[in-house]
């Protein structure tokens, strides 16, 4: 066995054996594996969220997007819309909410259906100032206490608002919750899935409505350092195994600028659609 073929074979071993416990519904251990170490640079730490304990990260928005008010784009667009009479009709659930209603969701998964969650990105206001809130699973199992943390989180808005969320988010996140035997809170919010109003709205302005089109053209946001979707899963099966943050870095990056994507998308097409 060479030297480069050795740590390659023992990351896959461990993500098989996560995967194998995450299907036999293992519970952890005392001894955390090597991505349940704490990750202090992140800003992360274990809270609470109603019965369930989860890895969260803060970050607020003014530090992400530093000389922009996203507080007051949101509130502003919610506020065009309230006093609009024929909103797009993709936009009317959003129609007499407010910033505290919000939430903006999206998930990072470990590949296609029937795969874990490992990370959900959400983008809501606490303490009167907008956030992101991610909930980062560290190892296979943490998914079911990420599932049940985001259901919880979410049951306390009333507007969801996704980009493809409900052709993807919504289901995968509730297929994920029966998994876990958890009542999932998607299903019985207001939801605005901002893909299909930019549709309606850009078609033929722009080459496509993909979420990175859209953020260049209409929400003024120019990707820097981020990770391909399609090099996320791999990306985290190498963290699971080796519990290097370097190697999730990027991931966290990638879902914080989805999340303020789909918020100032949504936010453009508020303010086009008001009065």
């Amino acid at each position: 066995m060479t030297g480069e073929a050795a740590p390659r074979d023992a990351a896959a071993a461990g993500i098989r054996a996560g995967i194998g416990a995450l299907l036999r519904g293992e519970k952890i251990g005392e001894e955390p594996p090597p991505a349940r170490r704490e990750h202090s640079r992140t800003g992360g730490v274990v809270e609470a969220f109603g019965g369930f304990c989860a890895f969260a990260i803060r970050r607020t928005c003014r530090d992400l997007i530093p000389g922009r008010d996203l507080d007051a784009e949101i509130a502003g667009a919610l506020d065009s819309l309230r006093r609009t009479e024929s909103p797009d009709p993709g936009l009317q659930p959003a129609q007499g909410m407010g910033l505290e209603d919000l939430v903006v969701l999206d998930l990072e998964t470990a590949g296609f259906w029937g795969c874990p969650v490992f990370l959900v990105g959400m983008l809501l206001a606490e303490e009167g100032r907008l956030i992101t809130l991610q909930l980062l699973a560290r190892d296979y199992p943490e998914e079911a206490a990420i599932v049940g943390a985001t259901a919880t989180v979410l049951a306390s808005r009333e507007l969801l608002v996704t980009f493809n969320g409900k052709s993807f988010d919504v289901p995968f996140l509730a297929e994920r919750a029966l998994v876990h035997q958890i009542v999932p809170a998607t299903g019985h919010r207001k939801h605005v899935d901002v893909l299909h109003p930019a549709r309606r709205r850009y078609a033929g302005e722009l080459p496509d409505c993909r979420l990175q089109t859209l953020e260049r053209h209409v929400a003024g946001i120019h990707r820097v350092g981020d990770l391909p979707s399609a090099e996320i899963p791999a990306a985290y099966h190498a963290f699971a195994a080796s519990g290097r943050l370097e190697e999730l870095a990027r991931v966290l990056h990638h879902s914080r600028v989805d999340l303020l994507a789909t918020a100032l998308l949504f936010a453009a097409l508020a303010r086009s659609n008001g009065g």
